[in-house]
C-alpha cells in the first residue's frame, strides 16, 4: 500500500513537472520573436544557447556526477545533433525575426508545431516495428488544415491576379520556408532518437547541441555585425528569460518529468503547446487572433494528439 502511495505521489510529481516545461515551451517564441529584435538574431541566439547549454551541462555534472555522456557521442548522435538539432535551434529563431507582421509570426509558430507529426512519419520510414496507420493519415491532415487555416488570408492575396509578385516574394515567403525547415530538422533528430533508443538514451544530446549552435550564431554574428552590440535592457531580460526557462528549465523538468510520469500522459500535455504558445504571442504583441488562428491552433493540437495514438 506504501509503494503505491509512494507511486502516485511521484508520478502527480512527474505530471506537474511536466506541466512546467510545457509552460516554459509555450514562451519560447514569445521570447525569441521579442528579444531577437531588440538585439539581432545571431547575437540572441548566441547568448540564450550559451546560457541554456552551460546551466544544462553544471545540472548534468551535479545530477550524474560526470560530462562524459554529454561530450564525448558517437558519430551517429553527431550527425543528427548537427543536421537536426542545431539546424533547428538556428534556423527557427531566424524564421520569427524574419517575420514582417504579427499574424505572420503566428502562423510561422504553427508552422514549427508540425515537428510532432512528422516525427511520427518519418519514424514509419526508418524505426522498425512501426506503420502508417489511419490516425497517422487523420493527424497529418488535421495538421495540414490547420496550417493552411491560420494562413487563408495571406493566401487569398497570393492565388489572386493582383498582388501575385509582392506576397510571393522570396522575402514574404522565407519565414514560413524557415519555419518548415525547423519542423523537419526537429523531427528527423526525433525520430532517429527513436530509432537509436536503445543506446541513446545513455547520452544527454541537448547540452551540447546548445552550445555548439551559440558558437556558430556568435561567429555569425561576429562577421555580419561585428564586435557592435546594440544592448537593450528589454533584449537582455528576454535573452536571459528565454535561455533560463525554454532552453535550459524547460529541457530539465522534462527529463525530470519523463523518469516520473508516463511517457504518453506527458506527451498529451506537451500537445497543448501549440494553443499555449499561440496565446501567450498574441498577449506580448497585444494582438487579437481571429477565429482562424485559434482555430488552426486547435487543429494542429488535434493532430498532434492523433499522431501520439497513432
Amino acid at each position: 500500500m506504501e509503494r503505491i502511495r509512494e507511486s502516485d505521489k511521484s508520478s502527480r510529481l512527474g505530471l506537474l513537472l511536466g506541466c512546467l516545461a510545457v509552460l516554459c515551451w509555450s514562451f519560447g517564441s514569445s521570447f525569441v520573436y521579442l528579444g531577437a529584435r531588440e538585439l539581432s538574431a545571431w547575437h540572441f541566439i548566441c547568448l540564450t544557447t550559451l546560457i541554456g547549454g552551460g546551466i544544462q551541462m553544471v545540472f548534468r555534472r551535479v545530477r550524474q556526477g560526470e560530462l562524459h555522456s554529454a561530450i564525448f557521442l558517437p558519430g551517429k548522435l553527431w550527425l543528427i545533433v548537427l543536421f537536426g538539432f542545431v539546424a533547428y535551434g538556428l534556423v527557427f529563431p531566424w524564421s520569427l525575426v524574419l517575420c514582417t507582421s504579427d499574424s505572420q509570426v503566428c502562423a510561422a509558430n504553427l508552422i514549427n508545431y508540425l515537428w510532432p507529426v512528422l516525427t511520427i512519419l518519418f519514424s514509419v520510414l526508418w524505426v522498425p516495428n512501426t506503420r502508417f496507420t489511419v490516425k497517422l493519415l487523420l493527424a497529418i491532415l488535421l495538421a495540414l488544415s490547420g496550417l493552411v487555416l491560420a494562413n487563408i488570408k495571406q493566401i487569398g492575396p497570393l492565388l489572386s491576379e493582383t498582388h501575385t509578385f509582392e506576397f510571393s516574394s522570396i522575402k514574404y515567403s522565407l519565414p514560413y520556408l524557415l519555419a518548415l525547415t525547423a519542423a523537419i530538422s526537429w523531427a528527423v533528430y526525433s525520430s532517429f532518437l527513436v530509432r537509436w533508443k536503445a543506446w541513446a538514451k545513455n547520452y544527454t544530446t541537448s547540452a551540447i547541441g546548445f552550445l555548439i549552435i551559440s558558437i556558430i550564431a556568435g561567429a555569425i554574428a561576429l562577421f555580419t555585425k561585428g564586435i557592435y552590440v546594440k544592448i537593450t535592457f528589454f533584449g537582455i531580460l528576454m535573452a536571459f528569460l528565454y535561455g533560463l526557462g525554454p532552453l535550459a528549465a524547460g529541457y530539465l523538468l522534462w527529463e525530470l518529468a519523463l523518469s516520473r510520469a508516463k511517457v504518453q500522459t506527458l506527451s498529451l500535455l506537451a500537445s497543448v503547446t501549440p494553443i499555449l504558445s499561440i496565446l501567450l504571442l498574441c498577449i506580448f504583441l497585444r494582438f487579437l487572433p481571429g477565429p482562424e488562428l485559434i482555430a488552426a491552433a486547435l487543429l494542429i493540437s488535434g493532430g498532434v494528439i492523433l499522431s501520439i495514438h497513432s
